[in-house]
């Protein structure tokens, strides 16, 4: 009886989806604006973006439908700010963006719904020279520290200096991004750098040393990137946006599997990546790996959101309040889950599925 009544619910809802398609033609193309690297001149895709154009369903699906599927590189520095625009003059339909930059961008007037949420996040590390006497964060107060301001791992960095009892205004912060911290470090012209995935680079060239990563705190303070589109498109094209939505949890569900993992590295290695600094990102991490690719449940999006948005506020990132309630559009990805007959593949979501 409840799978009838959950294929009668996935058959009303598609029905409700054919009623909106009418009331706006095709567009002629779906334009997703992703961060990427570039290799002899063309954006190479790793993660679940990766694993989307690799399986080629969701390009099959728009072509049968006479849409073309645009996607739009964007470089790691200044990709926030750069979303943010497209959005709001819609030359980009969706976005993965990350948390903070979200915040931002909707206190700022910003339209666009979140689509489907991300998964548990990427780690956030805090790196030395090499040759540092520093041991822990202590041992650098008062010291300069590359972080680049209002981007999503600023939030997980200052909540780590909050449970020691320290704040930005402890040291001298040079805001750099990314690639021009890694460097700063590496030079010795920073006492330390936050940074990505790129620290084990640094260790690798023998230039940099981790002493921290989210790896040791809570899994509230990770960089976490959602799937967002804008509300004109949402609105005028329901139907394609749940296809977008479908081939997203599909390759995350993909990607979840533990004999897909080699793969997955095969994959997001061509990135720019290579393959063992990846694998080293995830060892020790106190997440299974299964857990990683679980989309947050409304409950968990709601109290992060909010979080980020008292930080914002605290740290005069913005002046308004949000509330992510307004902004959120996983019906899609609900959907999606039903329709894929993942309804208990992860824990997380069974009660928000039933409820609905």
């Amino acid at each position: 009886m409840n799978r009838i009544w959950r294929s009668s619910l996935a058959a009303l809802a598609s029905l409700a989806f054919a009623f909106g398609a009418q009331a706006a033609e095709a567009p002629a193309s779906v334009k997703i604006a992703i961060v990427a690297y570039t290799q002899g001149g063309k954006p190479v895709f790793g993660g679940i973006p990766g694993r989307v154009i690799e399986e080629g369903w969701l390009a099959s699906e728009l072509d049968k439908r006479g849409i073309k599927l645009d996607w739009i590189a964007l470089p790691h520095a200044g990709a926030g700010p750069q979303i943010n625009e497209g959005f709001s003059n819609n030359s980009i339909d969706f976005a993965v963006r990350g948390d903070l930059p979200s915040v931002i961008g909707a206190a700022g007037g910003v339209p666009g719904k979140l689509v489907v949420p991300g998964g548990n996040g990427n780690n956030v590390y805090l790196v030395v020279p090499a040759n540092s006497p520093a041991k822990s964060i202590d041992d650098l107060k008062g010291k300069r520290i590359a972080l680049h301001r209002g981007r999503p791992w600023e939030f997980a960095f200052s909540n780590f200096l909050a449970s020691k009892g320290l704040a930005l205004t402890d040291f001298k912060i040079a805001n750099l991004n990314p690639q021009v911290g890694a460097a700063a470090v590496s030079a010795g012209k920073v006492d330390a750098a936050v940074l990505l995935n790129e620290s084990y680079l640094l260790e690798d060239k023998g230039v940099g040393r981790i002493i921290w990563s989210t790896k040791q705190g809570s899994n509230d303070w990770r960089l976490v990137s959602d799937l967002w589109g804008t509300d004109d498109f949402i609105q005028r094209h329901p139907d394609v946006t749940q296809l977008l939505a479908t081939a997203w949890v599909k390759a995350a569900w993909w990607i979840s599997q533990e004999q897909n993992q080699d793969a997955y590295y095969q994959l997001s290695s061509r990135a720019g990546t290579p393959e063992s600094v990846l694998r080293r990102d995830d060892q020790g991490d106190p997440v299974a790996w299964k857990d990683r690719w679980a989309p947050k449940s409304d409950q968990q999006l709601k109290a992060h959101y909010q979080a980020l948005t008292r930080y914002a506020l605290d740290n005069r990132l913005i002046r308004e309040d949000v509330d992510i309630g307004q902004s959120l559009a996983t019906r899609f990805t609900n959907q999606a889950l039903i329709d894929l007959h993942l309804e208990d593949y992860w824990p997380s979501l069974k009660g928000q599925l039933s409820a609905r």
